[in-house]
C-alpha cells in the first residue's frame, strides 16, 4: 500500500511540472510590440531610370545629330584639304562638325549587341571621335598653312583679261553706253590694278540728227577688285570696277559728242578652278 501511495505522488509531481514552468514562461515573456502601418503612398508607380537612355526627346535628338553628322560626312569628304567656291564670295565658310549628344558616349559603354537600336549612333560617335583627334586637325592645318606661305597663287595671262559690260559715260545727259568690251590689267598693290594696254569697247552713242550709232572706241585707266564669286557650275570669278577715259576710234564727225569720254562700269575676270 505504501508503494502504490508513492507512485502516485510522483504521477502527480510529473504532470504538475509542466504547467508550472509554462506559467513560468508566459510571466517572464516581454508584451508583444505593437503593430504599425508602414507609409507607401511615395512608392507608388514605376521607379524612373536614371539615365532616361529611351525617352522621345532623346530618340528626337539622337536622329536629328545621326541626319547632320553623316551629312557633314559627306561634305568632308569633298572639300576636305581645299576650299569650297561659294557663289557671291570667293569661298564658302567650312562648316563646323556637329556635336554628339553629351549622353550618348555613355549610353554607347553598355551597348554589345549588332540588334540594339543604339548600334548605328555608337559607330557614328566611333568616326566622329577619330575625326575629331586633335593631332590630325593641327597636322592638317600646318601642312595647309605652310602650303598656302610656300606656294604663293600661280596666275596665267587669260585670268588678267576682262570682259567689259554696260559702262556708262558720267558727263551728265550724255547717253552713252559702252555694251561690251575688253581690256587686260596688271596689279599694282592690293586690289588696285592698272590697265597694261589700251582696251576696245562697242559703244551705242547719239548722233547729230537724234538717232543714234555703234562705234569703236579704245579706253585705258585704273581698276579695283570688288570680289570673288562663283558662277552657275562652280567656276570661280572675280568682280571689278573700272573707271577710264575712251577715245573714239570710229569717224566723230556724226556724233552729238566729243571725241573723249568718261566712264565707269563693272567687269569680269575668269579664273582657274
Amino acid at each position: 500500500m505504501g508503494r502504490v501511495c508513492r507512485a502516485l505522488v510522483a504521477v502527480a509531481v510529473l504532470v504538475g511540472y509542466p504547467s508550472a514552468a509554462s506559467s513560468q514562461t508566459d510571466e517572464q515573456a516581454p508584451p508583444p510590440v505593437p503593430a504599425r502601418t508602414l507609409a507607401t503612398h511615395n512608392l507608388t508607380g514605376p521607379i524612373p531610370s536614371l539615365d532616361s537612355p529611351d525617352t522621345a526627346e532623346r530618340r528626337v535628338e539622337l536622329q536629328r545629330w545621326i541626319e547632320t553628322f553623316s551629312a557633314w560626312q559627306e561634305w568632308s569628304g569633298q572639300w576636305r584639304g581645299r576650299r569650297q567656291p561659294g557663289w557671291f564670295t570667293g569661298f564658302r565658310q567650312r562648316a563646323d562638325k556637329p556635336e554628339p549628344p553629351p549622353w550618348l558616349a555613355a549610353r554607347c559603354e553598355t551597348v554589345f549587341d549588332d540588334a540594339d537600336p543604339l548600334k548605328q549612333a555608337c559607330v557614328l560617335l566611333a568616326a566622329w571621335r577619330e575625326e575629331g583627334a586633335p593631332a590630325q586637325q593641327i597636322r592638317q592645318v600646318r601642312v595647309t598653312a605652310v602650303s598656302e606661305h610656300e606656294e604663293p597663287p600661280k596666275t596665267t595671262w587669260w585670268e588678267n583679261v576682262h570682259v567689259d559690260l554696260m559702262w556708262p559715260a558720267l558727263q551728265a545727259q550724255a547717253s552713252i553706253y559702252g555694251v561690251l568690251g575688253t581690256h587686260i590689267t596688271t596689279e599694282v598693290g592690293g586690289r588696285l590694278q592698272v590697265f597694261t594696254a589700251p582696251g576696245a569697247m562697242l559703244l551705242n552713242v547719239p548722233t547729230r540728227n537724234g538717232g543714234r550709232v555703234w562705234k569703236f572706241a579704245a579706253n585705258y585707266g585704273l581698276g579695283y577688285r570688288v570680289m570673288d564669286f562663283s558662277l552657275p557650275g562652280g567656276r570661280p570669278a572675280e568682280l571689278h570696277l573700272n573707271l577710264a577715259k575712251m577715245w573714239m576710234v570710229s569717224d566723230a564727225t556724226d556724233l552729238a559728242i566729243g571725241r573723249t569720254i568718261d566712264v565707269i562700269g563693272f567687269s569680269v575676270t575668269f579664273k582657274r578652278q
